[in-house]
């Protein structure tokens, strides 16, 4: 009876907290002009989202964000909303052709644009397909990379190279469709096994890892 009790506790605490966390992140979106962003159309669920702005929102005052794969913005105004200063700054690496998305080739641009409106200045678009990308355009060090892009192992192991060395220690790195593509599960295992990352967490379909606190990454 006890466990039961304690186990009860629990999840009354868990759903406490949940809830308070989703209240937190509605009032930020509002005061960041982004209280339609629940309302933009992306494969990113609820609960992942309010976690994106959570490890946003534990970066740094200033903190550089990099997400590769925007799509329509859904994920970019929570990552925003969650930058505790308004010197932080996200850059976004998609082409906004949707290649990889289930509807086809069609230009998304201008709904994307739409969308991020009210945090522009805070953006920097590069529209290029990631495996065009070079290190020096992405401007230095990052304090949160989120991968969102091609979910072959091929592209997401092109993508993790490139943005490994440019993740500050300390800093974190997440993926998204971590259980539902093999490739992605797998680079996320060959990054554990490098010792140079450790589990960050997981919460449904979005896994992030944290940077060793060392200068050195294989």
């Amino acid at each position: 009876m006890l466990i039961r009790q304690i186990e009860f506790s629990k999840r009354v605490a868990r759903g406490t907290h949940r809830r308070f966390h989703a209240s937190l992140t509605k009032l930020a979106l509002r005061q960041r002009g982004l209280a339609d962003a629940y309302k933009i159309p992306t494969f990113t669920v609820r609960e992942e989202l309010e976690m994106l702005f959570e490890l946003a929102h534990e970066c740094r005052p200033g903190a550089r964000v990099l997400e590769i794969g925007s799509y329509l913005g859904a994920s970019t105004c929570f990552l925003a909303a969650g930058l505790r200063d308004p010197r932080a700054s996200i850059v976004c690496v998609d082409t906004w052709q949707n290649q990889t998305m289930p509807g086809g080739i069609q230009d998304t641009f201008a709904v994307f644009e739409k969308n991020v409106k009210a945090i522009r200045h805070q953006l920097t678009l590069i529209r290029k397909s990631s495996g065009d990308v070079t290190p020096g355009e992405l401007g230095g060090q990052f304090d949160l990379v989120f991968l969102d892009g091609d979910h072959s192992y091929k592209q997401t192991r092109a993508d993790f190279e490139l943005v490994s060395s440019l993740v500050a220690p300390g800093g974190m790195l997440a993926f998204h469709d971590s259980l539902f593509y093999e490739g992605v599960s797998r680079v996320i295992g060959e990054a554990l096994a490098s010792a140079g990352w450790q589990i960050g967490g997981i919460v449904r379909n979005l896994t992030w890892l944290k940077r060793a606190q060392f200068a050195h990454q294989s």
